[in-house]
């Protein structure tokens, strides 16, 4: 789940300037983790901030870097290293959890996650995010919301295809469709790199 302490380092950042950061209760989240408060400080991102903040903001909030996934991208990136990009997103499916990635006409990569949750079919997609789970159905929540997510990818697809990306665009969200649209994320390419160092912290 983001972190409201975490998001409000990252606006200063960015440049957001001070006295609208003022506006934002920067805080640790609540004990107990509970999503309200955190949904009601992106539901504030989006009314006072543009996209391009939101977006930059929230993809530095990306978890869950570390452990199996981190050690099978690098090792992916090894394998296939001076393989083209397009070869390299037809063959990075294979990698667990890695969603299912496109690269668009216009050079950008969009991956998706649709239809099963937890190795069950579900019929709709649900979310990942288990403090989302705590909320009460039936709930709305932000499609920004899932720039975290999109934060643990681009980290991700950077360390297995070699690029820099940044998050352009969050395309669909089950958290805002009802489950009836996908996980799906829009990243450019902003240039090469080749070391495993994570850099997608670095400012837009």
């Amino acid at each position: 789940m983001p972190c409201r302490r975490k998001m409000g380092a990252a606006m200063r950042e960015i440049g957001v300037p001070d006295e609208i950061i003022a506006r934002f209760d920067c805080s640790p989240n609540p004990i107990g983790n509970r999503p309200e408060p955190v949904i009601e400080f992106i539901n504030l991102m989006d009314k006072l901030l543009t996209k391009e903040q939101c977006l930059a903001i929230m993809e530095m909030q990306g978890c869950c870097k570390g452990g199996k996934r981190d050690k099978d991208c690098k090792a992916f990136a090894k394998e296939h290293a001076k393989k083209p990009l397009a070869e390299k997103l037809a063959l990075v499916s294979g990698v667990e959890y890695m969603m299912s990635p496109r690269l668009n006409e216009d050079g950008t990569i969009t991956i998706a996650w649709a239809g099963h949750q937890n190795g069950v079919h579900t019929g709709n997609t649900t979310c990942s995010c288990g403090t989302v789970k705590k909320l009460k159905q039936p709930f709305s929540v932000s499609a920004t919301y899932c720039g975290c997510c999109a934060g643990h990818f681009l980290y991700h697809y950077q360390n297995a295809i070699g690029v820099k990306l940044r998050l352009k665009e969050i395309v669909s969200s089950p958290l805002n469709t009802n489950g009836n649209k996908p996980c799906s994320f829009t990243y450019e390419i902003v240039k090469p790199y080749t070391t495993s160092v994570d850099i997608h912290h670095e400012t837009r």
